[in-house]
């Protein structure tokens, strides 16, 4: 009996390590904000820094932040089994999804060509929501569906207005509204978990 409390002990422990701190909400928020920013500015080319930073922030973070708090965790071999599925998943998302397009690009106007940001949009929250069933953070579920609804709606909106470009205001919108919870998150679980010091 003791041994099964230990284990769901070991089981939050670890999912807590993940998801808690809100490191990774910063890193999301951060590449889809960094993502409208450069195209903002024209800058298309450095969008590829995007999956340096974010990870960058997420480990320092961790180095920083989280591990003189609550230790250094290993994952299980199920919680590294289900990352292994979740990025394995991604990567077939991406590529069937991106087959599609292509398909539908080639046949004529069709929905999916007509709108590929939408396309786009659903597929950042497909794979935001499939990251909080993985981590088993109800949270993300709502960032997937706060992207998809802005990058959708401003996609919509570009065809109606033109004095701002709508589509960059939702997505730099999203990504701010996601930064700004994962810092309330990273300051609940500072205050939460003080800096565990070790007496002499």
């Amino acid at each position: 009996m003791s041994e099964n409390i230990n284990l769901k002990e070991i089981e939050r422990q670890v999912y807590l390590f993940y998801s808690e701190d809100g490191l990774a909400d910063l890193a999301i928020g951060l590449m889809i904000f960094g993502f409208g920013i450069f195209l903002m500015v024209d800058l298309p080319a450095l969008v590829g820094l995007l999956g340096f930073f974010p990870f960058m922030v997420w480990y320092l973070g961790k180095q920083s932040l989280v591990i003189p708090r609550i230790g250094s965790i290993q994952p299980n071999q199920e919680m590294k089994k289900q990352f292994v599925g979740y990025f394995i998943t991604l990567c077939l998302i991406g590529l069937g999804v991106f087959v599609l397009y292509l398909l539908n690009r080639g046949s004529g106007e069709t929905f999916l060509s007509l709108h590929p940001l939408m396309l786009f949009g659903f597929v950042l929250a497909l794979a935001i929501s499939s990251l909080g069933m993985v981590l088993k953070t109800s949270r993300f579920y709502f960032y997937g569906l706060l992207v998809f609804a802005a990058l959708a709606a401003g996609e919509f909106l570009s065809t109606l207005i033109t004095a701002v470009d709508p589509y960059l205001v939702a997505v730099i919108s999203s990504g701010g509204i996601i930064l700004l919870a994962g810092g309330i998150t990273l300051i609940k679980f500072l205050k939460k978990y003080p800096v565990v010091t070790l007496e002499g």
